[in-house]
């Protein structure tokens, strides 16, 4: 008698872990999930952070005082503030290093020396 309690005590113990592990499991997707959206800033945000971005161009580097009113300011983390700069200055350059490759290009097609490569479309 005591042996077949024990045996569907055990059953029910291993029944109880898989089913608290999948719960688990679902929670952490669930969770996982809601951190990764990409949410987009309201046009007010962006417009005070580019406003900051532009006039500040020689040095595109807010302190963390900067960084914190503007956070206020926006309504959004000290910690997005600082990758909203990070990803504009990157996407800044860029964007500058194409349109130079662009003036070079039709430069040198106005010159008639025009020797560029397929590389130089990519």
């Amino acid at each position: 008698m005591v042996q077949i309690i024990h045996k569907k005590f055990n059953s029910i113990q291993v029944q109880l872990k898989q089913s608290t592990c999948e719960a688990v499991m679902i929670l952490r997707s669930r969770f996982l999930d809601a951190r990764r959206k990409r949410r987009n800033f309201s046009k007010q945000a962006t417009e005070i952070l580019n406003e900051y971005f532009y006039s500040h161009l020689s040095n595109p580097y807010p302190s963390e005082e900067a960084k914190e009113e503007l956070a206020r300011k926006c309504g959004i983390t000290v910690s997005q503030v600082s990758n909203w700069f990070g990803n504009k200055r990157i996407r800044y350059k860029k964007n500058i290093g194409k349109a130079q490759e662009e003036a070079n290009l039709y430069a040198a097609k106005k010159a008639g020396k025009c020797n560029y490569t397929r590389r130089e479309f990519s």
